[in-house]
């Protein structure tokens, strides 16, 4: 129970800036750590979700979704954000993979990045603002959890490329940590679908296998921005499956 307690304040450590106690990460850690990636989601969720009930009060839904928005981007310290944008500089940015590896090194955001970014922000607002508080919570619940969970299937699955901070998380994560988050996976994309969890489980899919494919063709496997970039579309993505079938009064 210790050493579990443990690997979840690192998988908090690394991927928020919440006030967790700090704890010392040796080699591998960080893999272990992985199964605890979707209940960071969970706290993540939850902190967008208070926001966004207490803005709505004041200043109505689309000032509370911004709001909420902005509070979990700064919970993880726009963590995944930066790694969308480096991404997208890098992919598209260079000819080679050694080039767009070398340009994702880079902390100066570019065009492309920027597009991307200012994107998927934008799109997320627009998906978002339209729901009530519970389709709101509904929603980023089962996006953030499995956006985090696609680290665990992206990682098992590709090498990391070249030097990348990738090769800490590559390889498959511990049996019960896996196991712990395919369960909350399942009762995240449950709670986003209800009888429709099967095709949000679906969407995470194929959006990582996608983001995998096209990591693995420009940069011969994947990075530590890599990784953030796929699961921030995940979760974009099962957001606008959420929203999808909300409005459709099928969820």
């Amino acid at each position: 129970m210790h050493e579990t307690v443990r690997l979840t304040a690192v998988a908090f450590q690394f991927l928020t800036r919440l006030p967790v106690p700090a704890v010392p990460v040796g080699p591998g850690d960080l893999r272990r750590a992985m199964g605890a990636f979707p209940l960071v989601g969970v706290a993540v969720a939850a902190i967008g979700v208070a926001v966004r009930m207490g803005g709505e009060t004041v200043w109505g839904p689309f000032v509370g979704t911004v709001l909420g928005m902005l509070a979990m981007v700064l919970a993880t310290g726009a963590f995944h954000e930066d790694g969308l944008a480096d991404t997208a500089d890098g992919l598209w940015g260079g000819w080679t993979p050694e080039q767009r590896l070398e340009i994702m090194r880079d902390s100066r955001l570019g065009t492309y990045g920027t597009v991307a970014l200012v994107g998927v922000l934008l799109v997320k607002i627009a998906l978002l603002a339209g729901l009530d508080w519970m389709g709101f919570a509904r929603a980023v619940l089962a996006g953030a959890v499995l956006g985090r969970a696609s680290t665990l299937v992206a990682a098992a699955w590709l090498p990391a490329a070249g030097a990348s901070s990738a090769g800490d998380v590559a390889g498959r994560a511990t049996g019960r940590g896996a196991l712990a988050a395919a369960v909350l996976a399942l009762l995240a994309a449950f709670a986003g679908g209800g009888r429709w969890a099967p095709a949000l489980l679906a969407v995470g899919v194929a959006v990582t296998w996608l983001g995998g494919r096209l990591l693995r063709a420009r940069l011969g496997g994947i990075t530590g921005d890599g990784l953030g970039a796929i699961n921030l579309l995940v979760d974009v993505a099962v957001i606008a499956a959420v929203a999808g079938l909300v409005g459709a009064g099928l969820a």
